[in-house]
């Protein structure tokens, strides 16, 4: 065999070993494909869930250990909030969005939505901006202890742990012990009517000159004369109130108090009020609707023993409403068009910070004129405003301008709280040309 034969033998043998190795690799791959096909055809999965998931999240089978577990996570149950492969949600959270799908398990919260008051943090944030999802060292699977969450947003409270008397749970940060953190049928988010959660820890003890006066008191609010957080009187009354109140000279306003017998006024309506208060016909209308007899008189906007405010007024959210519905309506629909309400007095339904009837003889009752009721809080902004005043006159109605030509307290549906979109809209009212 010469040379030329020999090499060509040896180069036949070379492809059969070649060809052998490619056909035993095409045969390999084929198995790996048609086995792994036919694997994720019959839709099982390599692992359970969730020691499949937990082959990536390690660390969140450590939380496991904490002391409070979402039930959920605790079984295993991962798909029950997630999807496996993609979502439009951080966190590939199933469609619907954090609220919705812990709404979807938690239906006593959902049902509580329903109520008169829902917390403001519910209202306009997310389940998990207050509670871990999957487990925590707090109770209820809280982000932090009760009073530090609490305290977070309601910061100035604090203060009123500097005050002599204190209420137990408030010291001690039990929130709620007094408060749903949710949604409640009383202001405040309290548990229930004041008069039957406070009993729940104190008998009422009442008493006017050394007389019990609890005949007349059982039914009453008992806010309507204590506070339930701190005051620097006794029983904690207050923590804001009438000077006679406090000072405990019922008779500088009632009859002399009798056992059992109905408890009365030295005198009706307003005039008691001011046969101690000077009347200043400048501050006060004297047929104005808000001030009369018929509604109350004084007692319709101010409480006649203790309030939460300096001015004693009561809490306008309870009162207002009851006339301005519209009002109301107009601004729970800006706040749904604009989500994010930065104007305490709206958020809050302050009305007093803004309107103080029937002591303004300003337009809408404002504490001062339209631009410098605004200007009290929005000091920044007005020295970089569009001009206001008598030098800026509106070409469409002859008068000055002020803050609410362009922003609107409570219809708005633009950023800003502004009447139109600023980019265009809001400028060509006036600027036509």
């Amino acid at each position: 065999m010469n040379k030329k034969q020999a090499k060509s033998k040896e180069l036949s043998a070379r492809g059969v070993k070649l060809y052998a190795l490619c056909s035993t690799l095409i045969a390999l791959c084929s198995m790996l494909i048609w086995g792994g096909f036919a694997y994720a055809q019959s839709g099982e999965l390599k692992e359970k869930v969730p020691d499949l998931c937990y082959k990536c999240h390690t660390k969140l089978k450590e939380s496991l250990s904490r002391s409070y577990v979402h039930f959920p996570f605790k079984d295993g149950k991962c798909i029950a909030c997630h999807n496996s492969h993609t979502s439009n949600i951080k966190g590939l959270l199933k469609e619907g969005g954090i609220n919705s799908l812990c709404l979807s398990c938690h239906d006593g919260i959902k049902r509580a939505l329903k109520k008169d008051f829902v917390h403001y943090a519910l209202k306009k944030g997310v389940c998990t901006d207050c509670h871990y999802a999957h487990s925590s060292e707090n109770k209820g699977l809280l982000v932090k202890a009760q009073k530090d969450l609490c305290w977070g947003c309601h910061e100035t409270m604090k203060e009123q742990l500097k005050k002599s008397f204190v209420h137990l749970p408030f010291r001690q940060g039990e929130c709620s012990s007094c408060h749903d953190p949710h949604a409640s049928s009383q202001e405040d988010q309290i548990l229930d009517a004041s008069n039957k959660l406070c009993k729940k820890c104190h008998a009422p003890r009442c008493k006017a000159g050394g007389v019990s006066i609890t005949f007349a008191t059982d039914k009453l609010d008992c806010t309507a004369c204590h506070g339930g957080h701190a005051s620097n009187t006794s029983g904690l009354l207050g923590p804001y109130g009438h000077t006679a109140f406090l000072d405990k000279k019922c008779e500088q306003c009632h009859n002399p108090i009798t056992s059992g017998a109905k408890i009365t006024a030295r005198m009706t309506g307003k005039d008691l009020c001011f046969s101690c208060h000077k009347k200043d016909p400048a501050k006060f209308k004297e047929n104005d609707v808000h001030g009369s007899d018929a509604k109350g008189g004084c007692g319709m906007c101010h409480s006649f023993h203790a309030s939460k405010k300096k001015n004693l007024t009561v809490r306008e959210s309870g009162l207002c409403f009851k006339c301005h519905e519209v009002t109301e309506r107009k601004t729970e629909l800006m706040e749904k068009a604009l989500r994010s309400i930065k104007c305490v007095p709206i958020k809050d339904r302050k009305c007093f910070e803004c309107h103080i009837p029937p002591h303004s003889n300003n337009p809408l009752y404002l504490r001062e004129d339209k631009i410098l009721t605004c200007a009290r809080c929005h000091v920044e902004q007005h020295k970089v405003a569009h001009p206001v005043g008598k030098d800026a006159i509106d070409p469409r109605n002859g008068q000055p301008m002020t803050c609410i030509t362009c922003h609107s307290m409570h219809s708005s549906k633009a950023e800003f709280m502004l009447i139109f979109d600023r980019k265009r809209q809001l400028c060509i009212q006036c600027h036509k040309k």
